[in-house]
């Protein structure tokens, strides 16, 4: 652990700083990107759990936006106003980066919470049933 990021920008070079010093590899002012490779690629493909790494730092994201695309993967649960109990998949298309984040989410009441639903697969964290729980006893209805 470091002061310093594990890995410096993957374009310009820059030492990034970690967030938290206990961190590996949790740059400040930049993202991690992770992959275990892409068929197609003659450069990085793994089946066996490894991960490719790599920073870049956040003025060299901006400065190349237009070679970003964003796309939505899930929608996140939210419970009275929070978020951190679940996801909902959800097939967006791939579009090109506008930096307006899709901020949709699907809304439930607390006693749905941990349930099934008839219309929707929910990915419910582990511990919903105790979040459900102290939802009730500390921000009763």
């Amino acid at each position: 652990m470091s002061i310093n990021a594990y890995l410096p920008c993957f374009k310009c070079g820059k030492i990034l700083r970690n967030v938290f010093v206990e961190s590996d590899n949790q740059p400040d002012e930049g993202t991690e990107f992770r992959t275990e490779g892409h068929y197609g690629s003659t450069f990085w493909d793994s089946f066996d759990g490894e991960e490719l790494v790599l920073n870049i730092c956040d003025n060299c994201l901006r400065a190349h936006a237009e070679r970003l695309g964003q796309q939505k993967r899930y929608m996140p649960v939210r419970c009275q106003g929070m978020v951190g109990f679940g996801q909902v998949a959800v097939e967006r298309p791939l579009v090109a980066y506008t930096g307006n984040p899709d901020n949709t989410d699907f809304i439930v009441s607390v006693d749905s919470l941990g349930e099934e639903l008839d219309d929707v697969k929910v990915e419910w964290v582990d511990d919903i049933i105790e979040r459900r729980e102290d939802l009730k006893v500390n921000f009763p209805r």
